[in-house]
């Protein structure tokens, strides 16, 4: 397993940008803790393919239950990863598989 974050580094309702990989074969990937859970997304919006953090580097978040695209303003929710307003409406953020446990979150296969 790929230690991605320490679980003390990602509180709830907050987002972190982890990257994993080297050249061609690096993953950007947002972790996230909603309702105690750690998850985990790819950070690419189903838009257009690019970084939710494009403008700004770090994921924004209007409110603790969504992220934010800051290229086009798509808004996705935190729990499921589906978009609920903005361009790519219906479609949703790919999920990556984590576990947690002793104090870590880990990707729990590759990707």
């Amino acid at each position: 397993m790929r230690r991605l974050a320490r679980s003390d580094d990602v509180a709830e309702g907050a987002a972190i940008l982890v990257s994993i990989g080297e050249g061609v074969d690096t993953r950007n990937l947002i972790v996230l803790r909603q309702g105690g859970v750690a998850v985990a997304y790819l950070n690419a919006c189903p838009h257009m393919g690019i970084m939710l953090d494009w403008v700004a580097d770090r994921v924004t978040a209007p409110g603790p239950r969504w992220l934010r695209c800051t290229a086009h303003g798509a808004l996705f929710r935190r729990e499921d990863g589906v978009c609920v307003r903005g361009p790519c409406a219906g479609q949703k953020l790919m999920a990556v598989p984590v576990t947690e446990s002793d104090g870590n979150i880990d990707l729990a296969e590759a990707i």
